[in-house]
C-alpha cells in the first residue's frame, strides 16, 4: 500500500491537468465595451481605473485590480443597470478567463520558484520526531494514536487524559489538503510556550529514575479476572475452576494488573486459549459464519480510564477444542495492561441467558420473579438473584453454543539494558559519575538538528547547563516548613470559600509533605494546607500539581496553579519568581468522589522535581542516586530543553541550490516517516552516499518496509 500511494502521488504531481489559460488581452475588448466608460482615462468612479491595468499578473496591485473586476462580474453589479448587459455566453467566457488567469497568478505568487523554504515542523512531525529523538516508547506517541477527551467523573465535563506531550497543541492550518505548508506553519509566543512545556514533559518521559525492575515472568491462570464480566462468565467459574470462559463478545484482563503492568518495558505476551463449538445448532440467536475461526483481539488498555485502548493484533483461533498457544512481543507502558477480546463472538444483546433458555432449553426455563409478589424489595432482590443463578448454571450445564476458554496469560519482561536507552542517551550510563556534558549536548544537538554541529554551536547550551550547576553546593531545598492542615466535609463541584467553613479535623504535618490521609475520609471532603517554602536563591521556580478533583496553589498570596473543578488526576504547571528566603505557601483541595489524589513537585535553580506531597504508591525519587547527580541531570535537561526550542530543531532548513546529503536525508524521512532521519540515513549522509541513486532507491524500499511508514499512509 505505501508503494502504491507513493507511485500515485508521483504520477499526479508529474501530470499537468490544466491547459494554458487564455491571455487577459482577450478580455480587454469586453472592458472597453462595458466598463471603461466609467472606469477609464476620462472617468474613474470610486477611484477605479481598468483601462490601464497590465495584462501581466506579476504584482499584487495588478492581481487585486483584476480580482475586483471578477468579483463585480460574479456578483452581477457590473455593468450597471442603466447600461446594456453583455450576452450571457460572452459574460461566462470572460469570467472563466479571469478565474483561470487569477488562479494561476495566485499559485505563482505563492510559489517559491522550486526552492523549498524553511518551514516549521507541524504537530504530527514534532510528535514523531520527539518520540524517535528521545527513544520514547509511550503508547500515546505511536503512529495513528490520537489524544482523547475523556469524561472520567461521568459529569459531562471532559478532559484530555493523554500523556502525549503535544496534546495541547492546536491543529495546524490546512491548505489544499496539506498541513505542512510553510507559510501556514507560523510560530508565536503561545506556540513557543507550548513547545517549552512539551519539551520538558518529553524529557521527563525519557528519564527513568526507578530501580531495575523484577524480570520474573508473571503467569495468570485459573480465573484471570476474579470478578467476571457477565452472568454466564461469573457462574461458569463454579463448574470450570481451571480456566475462564467467554460465551459472548467481551474483554478479559487480569484484575491483578488493574493499575497497569507497573514497569515500562518490552514484554513477551503468551496466551493459551481454546475455541469450542465453532459449528453449533444455536445459529439463530448466535449468528456466525461457522466456516470461519474465532477472532481474538489483543489490545493495550490504559488503566483507570473508561475505554482508552490501542489495538495490537488479531489472531484466528480454530474452534476445535484444542489448546493453542500464541506469543508476541510489544512495548507496554507502566500504566497500561494487555486485554483479550472476542471480536466476532455472539452479541450480548441477542445471546442473553433468558432468551437462549426460552428458545433452546424451554423445558428448563421458568419466568423471572414478579416484583409485585414480594412485599419487601430485599425479598424480591434475593429471589431475582436466585433465579438468575439458576438459569445461568442450567444454561452452562447444557450449553451447545460457541465459547472461548482462556487457560493462561503470561507476561515476560524483556530488557536489553537498565536504565533504558531513552535515559542513557541523555545522561550516560552511570548517573552518579560526572559525565562529559559537552559531548552529550553535542551528540544530542546533531541528532536534533539533523546535521553536523560544531562545538561553537553548542557552547551557549553548555554555558546554560553550567549556570544551572553553579549552585551545586547549595543545600537541597527543604519540604514545606511549619506545615498545617484543616479538613472539611461537604460536596462541591468547585473549591468553596474555606474561610466560611468549620474544619472537622486540623493539625500539623511533621513530614513537610501534603497528605490527604489525616482527613480520615475518602470522598466529599476538602483540605487546606499552609506553611512556608524556602527558596535557596533568587530565581524562577516551577511547580507541578496533579489533583483529583480541584486544587489551587498560592505563594505569597499569588495563585501559581489554578486547577479547580471536577476532573481526573491531570497535571497543571505554573511558575513564579521568588527572592531567596522563606515564602508562605497555601494549597486548597477538594474531592467529590473516588478515586482522589493530590501530588505536587517543585523545581528551581540547581534542583528538580522535589516532592511537596506524599508518594501515592512509589517514592518520587530514588534514594540510591546522589543528590548532586540529580542536580546534574536537571541541569543538562535545561540544555536539552533549550535545544528542542531552537529554530534549528523546530524548522526544516535547506540552503539554496542542490540538496546536500543531510538535507536529502531529512526531506526523505519527513516525506515517508513524518519524522527525523534514523541512524542508517544519518550514516549514509555522513559518508556522502545518499546522493547515489542506487543507494537512495534502496533506502526508499527500506523505509517503506519500516512500521514508521504508516505515518505516510495514515497522514497523507
Amino acid at each position: 500500500m505505501p508503494r502504491f500511494i507513493l507511485a500515485l502521488t508521483v504520477t499526479l504531481v508529474s501530470l499537468s491537468s490544466i491547459q494554458a489559460a487564455v491571455p487577459l488581452s482577450k478580455v480587454q475588448p469586453f472592458l472597453q465595451k462595458h466598463c471603461n466608460e466609467c472606469h477609464g482615462a476620462k472617468k474613474q468612479e470610486n477611484n477605479k481605473r481598468f483601462d490601464s491595468l497590465s495584462t501581466k499578473l506579476s504584482d499584487i496591485p495588478t492581481i487585486q485590480g483584476w480580482q475586483e473586476i471578477l468579483d463585480q462580474l460574479n456578483s452581477g453589479n457590473m455593468p450597471p443597470e442603466d447600461q446594456p448587459p453583455p450576452e450571457a455566453n460572452e459574460l461566462t467566457r470572460v469570467i472563466n478567463i479571469l478565474t483561470a488567469q487569477l488562479k494561476e497568478a495566485y499559485a505563482q505568487h505563492r510559489s517559491t520558484g522550486s526552492q523549498t523554504v524553511a518551514r516549521r515542523l507541524n504537530r504530527f512531525e514534532l510528535r514523531n520526531t520527539i518520540r524517535d529523538l528521545l527513544y520514547i516508547n509511550d503508547p500515546e506517541l505511536r503512529v495513528g494514536n490520537v489524544s482523547k477527551l475523556v469524561d472520567n467523573n461521568g459529569n459531562g465535563r471532559v478532559e484530555n487524559t493523554s500523556s502525549d506531550p503535544f496534546r495541547s497543541f492546536p491543529k495546524d492550518e490546512i491548505e489544499g489538503g496539506f498541513d505542512n505548508i510553510g507559510d501556514r506553519l507560523v510560530m508565536s509566543d503561545f506556540l513557543l510556550q507550548l513547545m517549552l512545556d512539551a519539551a520538558e514533559e518529553s524529557l521527563a518521559l525519557a528519564t527513568e529514575m526507578s530501580s531495575p525492575p523484577d524480570l520474573s515472568p508473571r503467569r495468570f491462570s485459573g480465573h484471570i479476572n476474579k470478578r467476571g464480566t457477565g452472568d454466564l462468565e461469573l457462574y461458569s467459574r463454579e463448574l470450570h475452576p481451571d480456566f475462564d470462559v467467554l460465551y459472548r463478545a467481551a474483554t478479559l484482563s487480569s484484575d491483578q494488573l488493574g493499575g497497569g503492568v507497573g514497569t515500562s518495558l518490552r514484554y513477551q505476551i503468551t496466551i493459551e486459549v481454546s475455541g469450542h463449538n465453532q459449528k453449533h445448532p444455536w445459529v439463530e440467536l448466535m449468528p456466525h459464519d461457522q466456516d470461519e475461526p474465532f477472532l481474538l483481539g489483543i489490545r493495550l488498555f490504559k488503566s483507570r480510564t473508561r475505554n482508552d485502548h490501542i489495538p495490537l493484533t488479531q489472531i484466528k483461533l480454530p474452534g476445535d477444542g484444542k489448546i493453542h498457544t500464541f506469543t508476541f512481543e510489544t512495548w507496554i507502558d507502566k500504566q497500561w495492561l494487555p486485554q483479550l477480546t472476542w471480536d466476532n463472538g455472539p452479541s450480548p444483546r441477542s445471546a442473553r441467558t433468558d432468551l437462549i433458555m426460552q428458545k433452546y432449553l424451554a423445558q428448563h426455563y421458568r419466568k423471572a420473579p414478579d416484583a409485585k409478589e414480594f412485599p419487601k424489595k430485599e425479598e424480591y432482590n434475593t429471589a431475582r438473584d436466585a433465579w438468575a443463578r439458576e438459569m445461568a448454571v442450567t444454561l452452562i450445564q447444557n450449553y451447545k453454543g460457541p465459547s472461548v476458554h482462556v487457560h493462561s496469560l503470561t507476561l515476560k519482561p524483556l530488557m536489553d539494558q537498565w536504565p533504558p536507552k531513552s535515559h542513557t542517551a541523555l545522561y550516560g550510563m552511570d548517573p552518579d559519575k560526572s559525565v562529559n556534558m559537552e559531548a552529550l549536548l553535542l551528540n544530542f544537538a546533531e541528532r536534533a538538528f539533523r546535521r553536523p554541529v560544531t562545538p561553537d554551536e553548542v557552547a551557549p547550551y553548555v554555558a546554560l547547563v553550567q549556570a544551572q550547576l553553579d549552585p551545586l553546593q547549595s543545600p537541597s531545598p527543604k519540604t514545606i516548613e511549619d506545615l498545617t492542615y484543616k479538613s472539611y466535609q461537604g460536596s462541591w463541584s468547585k473549591l468553596p470559600d474555606f474561610s466560611t467553613l468549620t474544619p472537622t479535623r486540623q493539625g500539623t504535618l511533621d513530614s513537610g509533605l501534603l497528605d490527604l490521609r489525616p482527613a480520615k475520609i475518602d470522598e466529599h471532603f476538602g483540605m487546606v494546607f499552609e506553611g512556608k517554602i524556602t527558596a535557596p536563591q533568587a530565581g524562577t521556580y516551577q511547580f507541578k500539581m496533579a489533583s483529583d478533583d480541584g486544587s489551587r496553589l498560592t505563594i505569597n498570596g499569588n495563585a501559581v496553579i489554578e486547577h479547580d473543578g471536577l476532573h481526573g488526576a491531570s497535571t497543571k504547571n505554573g511558575q513564579i519568581s521568588l527572592t531567596a528566603g522563606a515564602h508562605p505557601i497555601r494549597v486548597e483541595y477538594f474531592a467529590y468522589g473516588k478515586p482522589n489524589s493530590l501530588q505536587a513537585f517543585w523545581s528551581g535553580p540547581g534542583f528538580d522535581s522535589e516532592p511537596l506531597a506524599v508518594a501515592k504508591s512509589n517514592p518520587q525519587k530514588p534514594n540510591n542516586i546522589d543528590p548532586n547527580a540529580l542536580r546534574r541531570m536537571a541541569a543538562i535537561r535545561a540544555g536539552y530543553t533549550a535545544i528542542l526550542c531552537s529554530p534549528d530543531f523546530l524548522y526544516l532548513r535547506e540552503k539554496p541550490g542542490q540538496l546536500n546529503n543531510y538535507e536529502l536525508a531529512s526531506r526523505l524521512s519527513y516525506f515517508l516517516w513524518s519524522s527525523m532521519p534514523d541512524a542508517t540515513l544519518r550514516e549514509l549522509a555522513k559518508t556522502g552516499q545518499l546522493t547515489n541513486k542506487s543507494v537512495l532507491l534502496r533506502q526508499v524500499d527500506r523505509m517503506l518496509d519500516d512500521p514508521k511508514a504508516a505515518a505516510f499512509t495514515r497522514h497523507f
